[in-house]
């Protein structure tokens, strides 16, 4: 049995063929999780946020970054992360001077619980330390994910507050976690 996993970065120069494939994991795996919208403000969000021409716009911004995670030669997951950012963090109060943002985080249901994320999550890390120079990754978790929860949890990310995410009729819940990387000194409030 092999066991080969890697990541494929996506940029905006990629031709139709990798947009439309992530475009349509990206509207898999976001309907699979959050099945509790209205399919009219589902296929609003999908449209808005995860066709292919959005994704192209999305790609266009330098600080997202964007892989496929490949198992095998078979692309299993996709991964999305933003750096720089402040996105979600005027709801708390950190001292940290340089965090990242994990958006996306996602594995086609059947890949799910076999040890990829935190594989995956290894990796974003190592992005964040190494390249980024990052000293804080941060994501939001909607709070009915409890599967995700146990897994950041896992992980030593810890809850740093909430806030309300609306798509169309439907306010969904999230929880912002958070877990400081170590590889720089955090700044003293003050």
């Amino acid at each position: 049995m092999s066991f080969n996993l890697n990541f494929e970065k996506i940029t905006a120069d990629d031709d139709q063929v990798i947009l439309k494939a992530l475009s349509e994991m990206a509207t898999f795996t976001f309907a699979d999780t959050f099945r509790h919208y209205d399919p009219a403000d589902l296929n609003a969000y999908l449209e808005e946020s995860l066709s292919v021409r959005a994704l192209e716009e999305d790609l266009k911004k330098q600080a997202n970054h964007y892989y496929f995670v490949v198992l095998n030669g078979e692309r299993v997951g996709y991964l999305k992360w933003i750096f720089p950012t402040t996105t979600y963090l005027q709801h708390v109060k950190l001292p940290y001077d340089r965090p990242l943002l994990i958006e996306r985080f996602y594995f086609l249901p059947e890949h799910c619980g076999k040890g990829l994320a935190s594989v995956a999550l290894a990796f974003i890390t190592s992005f964040a330390k190494c390249e980024a120079k990052a000293d804080f990754l941060y994501l939001s978790v909607w709070e009915k994910n409890y599967r995700a929860q146990r897994f950041y949890q896992k992980h030593d990310f810890r809850t740093l507050g909430s806030f309300d995410y609306p798509v169309g009729s439907v306010v969904d819940r999230e929880f912002l976690y958070g877990k400081p990387l170590g590889s720089l000194p955090a700044r003293a409030e003050g």
